[in-house]
């Protein structure tokens, strides 16, 4: 069943999609959900976007319509336009050691292997204090447009990503991006 117009050009306006999964999840929605498209198109978008936010990119947004082609031959400057929608492919906290994150997560699963052993017993909680939460000082993260991927290590602090908590796939928009640096392996840094 072919979406409506107005289904269409909300997600032309937010998302663009290739129409081959926009048909294929209009109708899986109206399917699963048994919604009317005369009365229900609010609900019809709010699954379609929830669908498109849980997909990977890479099967659901056209290729060219995100990142512009040449972002890895741009020298110096800053990109800018509408927002783009990217996943995070990779997450690392660099601000810290790799051998404190390591010590950390160690401490996590040492005490998740023993609360496991232990149900019920809160003593050995008390007494060894509370999990420690992962550092958090700067993140560097390799996000993709479905097509192309590219670095980038956040210039502010983003408090609703973290290490322990934001998953992989997670959706972001990038509102813009500046200064490039070249590393040594010729992959290119945006911050």
């Amino acid at each position: 069943m072919n979406p409506p117009p107005q289904l269409v050009q909300w997600l032309r306006q937010n998302y663009p999609k290739p129409s081959n999964w926009l048909q294929q999840c209009y109708t899986w929605v109206i399917g699963e959900h048994d919604l009317d498209p005369a009365t229900d198109m609010a609900k019809i978008m709010e699954h379609v976007e929830s669908q498109l936010l849980m997909s990977d990119l890479t099967d659901s947004m056209v290729s060219g319509s995100g990142l512009p082609h040449d972002l890895p031959g741009l020298r110096k400057g800053s990109l800018s336009g509408p927002p783009v929608l990217v996943q995070i492919l990779a997450l690392t906290e660099i601000g810290h050691s790799a051998f404190n994150l390591m010590n950390i997560r160690q401490a996590k699963v040492d005490r998740a292997d023993l609360s496991g052993l232990a149900r019920g017993d809160n003593d050995d909680e008390a007494d060894e204090g509370p999990v420690p939460n992962y550092p958090r000082s700067m993140l560097h993260f390799q996000l993709s447009d479905g097509t192309i991927r590219l670095n980038a290590i956040e210039y502010k602090k983003i408090p609703q990503l973290d290490l322990e908590n934001t998953p992989l796939g997670y959706k972001v928009y990038v509102a813009s991006l500046f200064g490039r640096r070249p590393t040594n392996d010729f992959s290119h840094e945006y911050y």
